[in-house]
């Protein structure tokens, strides 16, 4: 009877910190592709500043947090998303509307495809 415990124990803990991971990464997708939003609301009204302090911001949140997401997700899709940040940097700074526009899009799909692979979906799972 003890083994039955430990194992519903071990299930129950599973599945607390797939819950923690899922709304880690959620939440965090959330913030960044809202604080993306808003970049794009000022680029295209050629409002360079807030533009530039907002991809600070983010960029580094996501710097802040990267230790967390390289522990749930692929390292690879993490520096992806960092070195995307970095040229969306620089694109604000240099003004460089259509290109930071078009790697802003990218970026966002980028941030919900690490979010989506963590939902409990079959297709995750198996």
């Amino acid at each position: 009877m003890k083994r039955a415990w430990i194992a519903v124990g071990l299930i129950a803990l599973s599945l607390l910190l797939g819950s923690i991971e899922f709304l880690y990464v959620t939440t965090a997708a959330d913030v960044y592709t809202e604080m993306l939003n808003k970049a794009d609301e000022h680029m295209e009204k050629n409002e360079a500043y807030e533009v530039q302090s907002i991809t600070e911001r983010l960029d580094h949140r996501f710097n802040e947090d990267a230790g967390m997401l390289d522990m749930v997700s692929f390292h690879s899709e993490i520096n992806a998303v960092s070195y995307d940040l970095a040229s969306l940097r620089r694109y604000a700074q240099t003004g460089n509307t259509a290109d930071y526009l078009a790697l802003s899009a990218q970026v966002k799909r980028k941030i919900l495809t690490l979010s989506d692979l963590r939902s409990p979906r079959l297709e995750n799972i198996f």
